[in-house]
């Protein structure tokens, strides 16, 4: 599956990946902290939090929030323009590839965490 995912960040408190699949509709929303993650399905309002702990029980390799910063600020240490990573999760194979254009400034930007309160929580226990 291919989207078009925007991500803001700010530094070493929250970032927000905002994934538009069709038409520039946010269908999905992960919510990263130093704490943990938090994924949105707007489409069938729910979601989900799972601390990196929790998601790294399955996860190879393991995630933190220092990795996931670096990754979405253009900040790995290779300093390619182009970021590829595999990843298992089970057995299943995820390969993320983030292309870095040129758009990518440090701006100023305000990033709010969404309010939860239309969306059902979601037990990931079992999944994880």
């Amino acid at each position: 599956m291919s989207a078009s995912v925007t991500m803001q960040t700010v530094r070493d408190s929250m970032l927000v990946i905002s994934v538009m699949p069709v038409l520039g509709i946010e269908m999905m929303r992960v919510e990263a902290t130093p704490k943990g993650v938090t994924a949105i399905d707007k489409i069938h309002s729910r979601y989900a939090f799972a601390t990196y702990a929790e998601i790294n029980k399955r996860l190879t390799p393991k995630l933190n929030w220092t990795v996931l910063q670096q990754l979405c600020s253009a900040e790995l240490p290779t300093g390619d323009k182009r970021a590829r990573l595999h990843y298992a999760f089970g057995e299943k194979q995820i390969e993320l590839v983030v292309d870095y254009t040129p758009r990518m400034i440090d701006v100023p930007v305000r990033v709010t965490a969404l309010p939860l309160k239309k969306y059902i929580k979601v037990d990931i226990s079992k999944w994880l």
